[in-house]
């Protein structure tokens, strides 16, 4: 059952924010939904459509280069998002996980709480809330993270010379505070929380590196920890790891519940009612198990900016544009490659849709 959202109570501050913000669609606000490999057939809420605002600028990042910044300076109204969320629920009802994300980092955005209290109130019950962080500023959204089912963040490093060098965060930042909040989060929260540690060749992936952050994690309550590389195109030149140096990688996660994900797109036949098997290898001490999550597609239809907006937030995999996209969607999609609008780029062995250098700017 989806209810209708009640009236947001919000600051006089905040009223004075949303006042002045720039109205924004639902089509920019909203995205996907997406084939997530970890978390089923995935909703994305961008809270910051605009721009990239975040406070790192990590060298893998699917976006745009931007300097760092450590706060929001364009802040849409949470009135709006939550308006989206509304309207994009009906129309999206099977999905799987409802996940907040941003144009860069979502626990910068200053109404955070009042947001996820009014929508824990209207999503269906099999719906599950996600955010994606980069764990920069737990202690300041902790009551706002505690109200998600999950909790994922970032951690590449806690040696600061390799943090520096793989996340380039904001000169304010301060690693030991980081480490520190995330462990007081970790004892706290009472959902599911994930580790993603994103391995980048010659900037993360020593020995040193890795053994500190297993032992960090070892030391906090974690339901899982998503270990891999860049298998997407990312805004600076920088190599992912090979599979067989990401498999020596696992070896020091030892009893830690780990995942290494693989694709295995091209098994998947081209229908609308495909189910979608997306395996991963977990790892626990020294053994090993494939899992599998069963994903029934949904193909929608995008006008060309909102299809613009979703590949410029999120590369799509050209094997899962037909699970994803209805037959006028993958026309448009043809369209938008002719004219320039978008190009493939090839990472590793995958191949995406992906915006054009020339117009990413505008979407980003």
């Amino acid at each position: 059952m989806i209810h209708t959202p009640k009236n947001l109570k919000l600051s006089k501050k905040a009223l004075q924010v949303s006042s002045n913000s720039t109205s924004h669609t639902a089509g920019n606000i909203i995205f996907g939904p997406v084939l997530s490999r970890r978390f089923g057939y995935s909703l994305g809420v961008d809270l910051s459509p605009m721009r990239k605002q975040c406070n790192f600028d990590c060298v893998y990042c699917e976006l745009h280069k931007a300097k760092p910044i450590e706060s929001m300076e364009e802040i849409l109204p949470p009135e709006q998002i939550l308006l989206a969320i509304t309207n994009a629920i009906k129309q999206y009802n099977r999905i799987d996980v409802l996940t907040f994300t941003a144009t860069g980092e979502p626990t910068l955005y200053p109404y955070l709480y009042e947001l996820i209290s009014q929508t824990k109130s209207i999503l269906p019950r099999h719906i599950k809330t996600l955010i994606l962080s980069n764990g920069s500023n737990f202690r300041a959204k902790q009551a706002a993270l505690k109200l998600f089912d999950i909790v994922k963040f970032s951690l590449d490093s806690v040696l600061v010379q390799e943090f520096k060098k793989i996340d380039r965060p904001s000169k304010t930042l301060n690693l030991a505070q980081i480490l520190e909040s995330i462990q007081e989060f970790a004892r706290i929260y009472q959902g599911e929380l994930v580790a993603e540690v994103l391995l980048v060749e010659g900037h993360n992936d020593t020995k040193e590196n890795l053994i500190a952050i297993a032992q960090f994690l070892r030391n906090i309550r974690i339901s899982r920890v998503d270990l891999g590389t860049i298998d997407r195109p990312s805004a600076y030149q920088v190599r992912p790891l090979t599979q067989e140096k990401l498999q020596w990688a696992s070896q020091f996660f030892a009893g830690l519940p780990v995942t290494l994900p693989t694709r295995k797109m091209s098994a998947i036949q081209k229908s609308v009612n495909t189910k979608d098997s997306i395996c991963s290898t977990t790892h626990n001490t020294s053994q090993s198990t494939t899992t599998s999550q069963t994903i029934t597609s949904q193909p929608n239809d995008y006008d060309q900016e909102t299809l613009l907006k979703l590949i410029a937030t999120r590369p799509i995999e050209r094997e899962e544009a037909p699970i994803l996209f209805s037959t006028t969607t993958l026309k448009t999609l043809e369209y938008l490659l002719k004219s320039g609008a978008i190009s493939i780029k090839t990472q590793g062995n995958n191949v995406f849709y992906t915006t054009a250098e020339s117009i990413s700017g505008k979407y980003q």
